[in-house]
């Protein structure tokens, strides 16, 4: 019997079926002698405790990937994109980012944003400010911020035979 026969016959409407439907939702529970008609689920169905159902849900790989996008695209709409900054640091909180793994992702988002910059062999005084911005949000330190720039344009320049101009 479907979830709607079952409402129609509670109702007293006219099309249910010849099956008593208090008896298939008793059923469905499971017994209190541990037979249950879900094996996943022996006896009664498992009650949550108060501390399970404060605590928050785990992330999951989805959640991590859609902030990083949001990420990215923030970080390339700098600095027109520094005020949605707060609440994408309040979203990672929310969402029980290990700080491991927001600092890995930081770094790994600068130097991808670095080589953006760099591809096209000029950096420009906006791209060094934007650069400095983005260190700045993500807490990456001055000289590390640095290191990274320099080892990009020295691959760059190796890489296209030419100088970087403005680096």
């Amino acid at each position: 019997m479907g979830f709607l026969d079952a409402l129609r016959d509670l109702a007293g409407l006219p099309g249910h079926r010849d099956v008593d439907s208090r008896r298939l939702i008793d059923s469905d529970l499971g017994d209190d002698d541990g037979d249950s008609p879900h094996p996943e689920f022996p006896g009664r169905v498992p009650v949550s405790t108060p501390e399970e159902m404060a605590a928050p849900p785990a992330t999951s790989a989805f959640d991590q990937d859609q902030w990083r996008r949001k990420l990215g695209r923030i970080l390339e709409s700098l600095p027109r994109s520094e005020s949605e900054w707060n609440d994408l640091v309040l979203e990672a909180g929310a969402l029980n980012f290990d700080t491991d793994w927001l600092a890995r992702t930081y770094r790994e988002e600068f130097t991808m944003l670095v080589r953006r910059i760099v591809s096209d062999r000029v950096v420009t005084p906006d791209e060094h400010r934007k650069l400095d911005l983005a260190r700045s949000l993500m807490g990456i330190p001055d000289d590390e911020a640095e290191a990274t720039l320099r080892a990009i344009v020295s691959e760059a320049e190796s890489f296209f035979g030419k100088t970087v101009e403005g680096a």
